[in-house]
């Protein structure tokens, strides 16, 4: 039976909703006119807590919900602000704000706080949202740096590209997520490079074309000067942005590929996630953030203290000689007897000598050089000794047992890069490096290693620049190893002027220089990271190094278990001219070996991989490639391997082999086969030093006619400056150097009924055909036709590595004999017999070796070598005239000093301006004076 009670209550329940509800709906009524209270309450709350920020430059992501929420709502919100209490003029970042509001909108709470940005050379315009989209520009304040747009996915980070990763890394990721973002997924992230240089104007008549040794060519971006205020962007939804610079305008992708074909003035940024660390190293890093760094440092110091205690009494107990340990890092059960050392190469000076041991009696090996290249994990350029040597050597006399490894290369034969990561250096404007060896066929096939480069950005802010982009400036005084634009390493001390020289296309700074001319360390400096600042430095631990050696070498140096005394005792042993202190700590150290190819073109390995230092694998990024790679010793913990194979957080350095003579032989296609036939020489050439200039071989490519043999010579344009003879007799110019060889296309041009002509010219280190001067000042070398008809020599340049290569149909007769057809004066060589067959197969010839770029000739150069000896071997007198051109000996691409004057100072000079922090302020424009000045 029914209660009588219950009608009452059923319409009281009634009454309370409707009266809650009626509330709701007026507390909902109220939500958003109470943004700029909380927007002006947020902004008070935030300078409390260190930021300064205004009410109108904070964006709400979330809004006032309204409705019964008695505990309030999360709401998150993004501000635009600086530290409070820095000084004025101070740059911006964002920073990203957990808040909680009540239904009404007010601010109850504020939970946590994120900076986004943390660039300190960059200002963050006020950003733009929808949705969870945000997008911002980051005008930066440094004259080198080019301004960039962000968009930022606030719903998460997609791990593009980590499909491969391990539960554990996926774990580490979002850990290291929650820590910089508050949120597991992190934040995603797009940015986008702005060029808003000026449009190229149209040449005026009569304007100056520019010098040889400034081509045609888009300026660096380290080089503009960019007027960032005019770039501005907004979202027409949360999957594009528009934006705007110098009155163009482009509507890009918030998510997609990062190869999206994009407007030639925008340039988009990797945004795949780099691998986690080992979770040693990445764990050291996540606790670095709860306890700060100078606490990190005091517990490594501790710990390798310790350490360092049980070692030495072990050694000083066991007797302990390191060799057991040695052998093992190198792959073998004991060290191999001592054996011959490879001799020098008189004529290259490579390898060096034997190393002087520090620690005797030496073991079996020590200082002695090992070849690296020519096997299945390093490639060795054709017809040149191996680019690469290792060794060991102990440099420390009261431990014995602890060693370093030195991994020296020829920078003659091996091109140092400098590739800045994903996550490190903290770039000053905010932009990122890739944290990729560039992806393209050319580039991969020719990588042979990479290694770590320095410290974090946290540990001093050291400069780097990459590839023209600078990511932090140069310090003054700080040892720093770089790469011109013709490709040479140098080494040298920055000067108190943090002005990049034009010739400079990348550079790594890190510390003072630790051993230069084979001192140790001249500015006095106390510490080489690993301990608290005070601590005397003793610490032992994985330390590394690159220098300069005295013949003008380039080495890698990684020592296992060292003191900072004996990574440099290892230097002065390695004859080293300019030495810098590298990265440390085991995970973050190392160096690997690359050898890369086309799918089933990697030489065969004759046994399985051994997985604790090999490994072999398709090449991310590069469809049909593939890799194998080694470590530069078996020990090398705590390593992601293979790493630098692979998109990485961290800066490092790559290392390719350049472009040099001979190259490959060239394979005989005529029966029977000839000694020798197809294989360049290079010897008795006048070479005039090294790398080789010229090189010579004889071929039968038509198997039809195997008594025709071409001719072929091949000139590297990097070895080598041209200049018109003129008249007989006449010297080679003021500082020219020997003569390599004398060409002259006599007076005809490129022949009757042969088609439209070209030639072949040479300016700043290159080949390159063209109807007329490509640059101011190029040399023509020679005047052809673009048609092979009636042709009876082609020159052509290789599209690879731009080698100059003249072929010309060698008169009948041993190959050896010189041709009796030819005049002693090579300036007038006589008409050529015309084959219709000859004319065709020059053309295939060249065409494929690879030289797209071709002219045709109606008669022989005339070719002097050194001035003296054509072709066959014979003896000549040069030609002359005002279309013959002589080409001189030039310094190739190598390594060497630079910044010689910087001083060495004391550490009250030097100390302090290493000390300062990288920030940058806002600067008011100065009016300008009646004289122009500003």
């Amino acid at each position: 039976m029914q209660s009588p009670k219950t009608p009452f209550l059923s319409r009281e329940r009634i009454g309370i909703l409707v009266l809650c509800a009626s509330a709701a709906v007026a507390m909902s009524s109220a939500v958003g006119r109470g943004a700029r209270d909380r927007s002006t309450a947020l902004a008070a709350e935030l300078a409390e807590r260190g930021v300064a920020a205004a009410a109108g430059d904070v964006v709400w992501v979330d809004p006032p919900r309204g409705g019964l929420h008695p505990f309030g709502v999360d709401a998150r919100a993004v501000a635009r602000g600086v530290r409070a209490g820095g000084e004025r003029g101070e740059p911006t970042d964002l920073y990203l704000v957990d808040a909680r509001l009540s239904p009404e909108g007010v601010l109850l709470d504020v939970s946590a706080i994120h900076n986004l940005t943390e660039t300190s050379g960059a200002d963050e315009s006020k950003p733009v949202l929808r949705g969870e989209a945000l997008a911002y520009v980051s005008r930066p304040l440094i004259e080198a740096a080019s301004p960039t747009v962000h968009v930022l996915d606030l719903d998460g980070q997609e791990l593009s590209g980590g499909a491969d990763w391990s539960l554990v890394e996926r774990l580490q990721q979002a850990v290291t997520s929650w820590q910089a973002t508050g949120r597991l997924r992190g934040i995603g992230r797009r940015t986008f490079v702005i060029d808003v240089a000026e449009e190229p104007r149209p040449e005026e008549p009569g304007a100056e074309e520019p010098r040889a040794e400034e081509p045609r060519a888009e300026e660096p971006r380290s080089r503009r000067g960019p007027d960032a205020g005019d770039v501005a962007v907004a979202l027409e939804d949360d999957s594009a942005v528009v934006v705007r610079a110098g009155g163009r305008e482009a509507r890009l992708p918030v998510r997609g590929a990062d190869d999206a074909a994009l407007p030639a003035w925008i340039r988009a940024e990797a945004s795949e996630v780099a691998r986690p660390g080992n979770l040693v190293t990445w764990a050291v890093d996540r606790v670095r953030l709860v306890i700060g760094d100078a606490a990190m440092q005091t517990v490594k110091a501790v710990a390798f203290t310790a350490l360092d205690f049980v070692l030495r009494n072990k050694e000083a107990v066991t007797g302990d000689t390191g060799a057991e340990d040695i052998a093992s890092d190198l792959g073998q059960s004991e060290l191999d007897p001592p054996v011959r050392q490879i001799p020098i190469d008189p004529e290259i000076g490579w390898p060096p000598a034997p190393l002087e041991p520090w620690v005797t009696p030496p073991l079996p090996g020590e200082g002695q050089w090992n070849p690296q290249g020519g096997d299945a994990f390093v490639r060795q350029l054709d017809g040149l000794p191996p680019a690469f040597m290792t060794t060991f050597l102990r440099t420390d006399r009261s431990r014995k047992a602890t060693r370093v490894y030195i991994a020296l290369w020829d920078p003659r034969q091996v091109e140092l890069h400098m590739m800045a990561g994903t996550v490190e250096p903290k770039g000053a404007t905010g932009e990122a490096g890739p944290g990729l060896i560039p992806r393209t066929p050319e580039v991969m096939k020719r990588v042979v290693a990479a290694s770590n480069a320095g410290f974090q950005a946290m540990h001093g802010e050291f400069g780097m620049m990459a590839d023209g982009v600078m990511y932090l400036p140069p310090k003054p005084y700080a040892a720093t190893v770089a790469v011109r634009r013709d490709g040479s390493t140098v080494f040298g001390s920055w000067s108190e002027d943090e002005t990049v020289p034009e010739w400079m296309l990348s550079f790594r700074q890190n510390m003072t220089v630790m051993v230069e001319d084979e001192k140790f360390n001249p500015f006095g400096r106390t510490w080489w990271g690993g301990t608290p600042p005070g601590w005397a430095d003793k610490t032992h631990t994985v330390r590394t190094g690159i220098c300069l050696t005295r013949e003008r070498f380039v080495a890698y140096f990684y020592g296992a278990d060292v003191s900072p005394e004996a990574l440099a005792q290892a230097m002065i042993q390695a004859r080293c001219s300019y030495g810098i202190a590298l990265d440390m700590n085991a995970g973050h150290s190392g160096l690997e070996f690359y050898r890369v190819a086309p799918n089933g073109e990697l030489p065969p390995l004759g046994r399985p991989l051994q997985g604790e230092w090999e490994t072999e694998g398709d090449v991310s990024g590069l469809s049909g490639y593939r890799f194998r790679g080694r470590r530069l010793i078996r020990g090398m913990g705590l390593m992601n391997f293979p790493r630098y194979i692979r998109r990485e957080a961290r800066d490092f350095f790559y290392m390719t082999l350049r472009h040099l003579l001979p190259g490959p032989p060239l394979a005989p296609r005529a029966t029977p086969a000839v000694a020798g036939e197809g294989a360049w020489r290079t010897q008795g050439l006048p070479q005039h030093g090294f790398p080789y200039a010229l090189a010579l071989t004889e071929i039968r490519p038509d198997p039809a006619r195997p008594d025709v043999r071409l001719r072929v010579l091949k000139v590297d344009p990097r070895t080598v400056t041209a200049a018109p003879v003129g008249e007989p007799g006449a010297p080679a110019p003021a500082g020219a150097g020997a003569t390599v060889a004398v060409f002259s296309d006599g007076a005809a041009t490129h022949g009757a009924g042969q088609g439209e002509g070209s030639s072949i010219w040479h300016s700043a280190g290159s080949f390159s055909a063209s109807p007329t001067a490509p640059v101011r000042g190029a040399v023509r070398v020679a005047t052809g036709a673009l048609g092979s008809a009636r042709a009876v020599a082609a020159l052509g340049v290789n599209d690879e590595d731009g080698m100059l290569i003249y072929v010309e149909r060698a008169a009948a007769g041993p190959s050896s004999a010189p041709d009796a057809a030819l005049a002693p004066d090579a300036s007038a060589p006589p008409p050529a017999l015309v084959d219709p067959r000859d004319a065709k197969l020059l053309q295939d010839f060249l065409a494929g070796l690879g030289c797209s770029s071709r002219i045709y000739l109606p008669r022989p150069l005339s070719v002097a070598l050194g001035g003296d000896t054509d072709l066959s071997g014979a003896a000549v007198h040069p030609p002359s005239g005002p279309r013959a051109v002589r080409l001189t000996r030039a310094e190739a691409p190598g390594a060497g000093r630079m910044f010689e004057s910087t001083p060495i100072v004391p550490h009250s000079v030097w100390y302090p301006l290493q000390q300062k922090r990288v920030r940058y302020f806002k600067k008011p424009k100065k009016e300008e004076t009646p004289d122009g000045d500003h």
